[in-house]
């Protein structure tokens, strides 16, 4: 690989027996490789590090490779994404925030500062109503978790395998918070209503308040949203779609 340039984005070569994955920031890598590490001493199924290192001084891992069927969407993968994540959340942290760095006292205070990132962020865009929800959520931030609790935090329907267990992948965005938000971003990404998120989570004994639910829905759709006006180039489609989202659900 010493005259292959490596872009900026993370980057897979996928082995017969391991994935390498050399990360675009040093966090990412570090985030990953802790969480991996507490998902192997609870004996809950995601990839094992085989190893670690630099190239070209970007940090990597060597994970072991997994086959399956990816989730997909619909009320069958998010029944099994949610069973699965609700044993992750019962895995907790020292503060509030990325693994990488989990030192927030508080989650609000966490969050508030990801809803400042984002409604400067979209403001420099041009999308002021979704920049003034960002300032309203961080005014009022929903309450306080019992613990920091493991959070996959990026839950799409490719991030987890379904055979004999459900699995899951690509933890390089995980944080300690509040389980609802896992909870929010698992319903808008595998397409289940918020009417059918609540009662999947009461059929599993999840607690859970709808107001909160709303509001992490609306942090959820912020965070694509300002993911896809900032991206290198924009993604205007997913812009429309996501504020579109975004407008429906506040």
């Amino acid at each position: 690989m010493s005259g292959t340039a490596i872009p900026p984005t993370n980057r897979l070569l996928r082995l017969p027996g391991a994935v390498i994955k050399i990360y675009r920031e040093p966090w990412r890598a570090h985030t990953e490789k802790a969480a991996l590490q507490r998902l192997a001493e609870a004996r809950i199924p995601a990839p094992t590090v085989l190893g670690a290192g630099r190239i070209r001084g970007r940090r990597l891992l060597v994970l072991r490779r997994l086959h399956g069927s990816t989730a997909g969407v619909g009320e069958d993968a998010a029944r099994h994404v949610i069973t699965y994540l609700q044993t992750v959340h019962q895995l907790t942290g020292p503060g509030f925030g990325r693994l990488s760095d989990p030192s927030a006292a508080s989650w609000g205070e966490y969050l508030r500062g990801r809803l400042v990132s984002y409604q400067d962020a979209l403001a420099r865009h041009g999308y002021h109503e979704a920049a003034d929800t960002a300032e309203a959520l961080a005014q009022s931030p929903p309450p306080e978790p019992a613990a920091p609790h493991l959070l996959h935090n990026d839950p799409e329907p490719g991030n987890f395998l379904l055979s004999t267990e459900t699995t899951g992948l690509d933890w390089e965005l995980a944080i300690y918070g509040d389980p609802g938000l896992d909870y929010a971003r698992t319903a808008h990404a595998l397409g289940i209503s918020p009417a059918r998120l609540i009662r999947i989570l009461s059929d599993h004994g999840i607690p859970h308040s709808e107001e909160t639910l709303a509001a992490y829905r609306s942090v959820h759709l912020l965070g694509r949203l300002m993911s896809a006006v900032t991206a290198t180039p924009p993604d205007p489609a997913a812009a429309q779609r996501h504020a579109r989202d975004l407008t429906t659900n506040t």
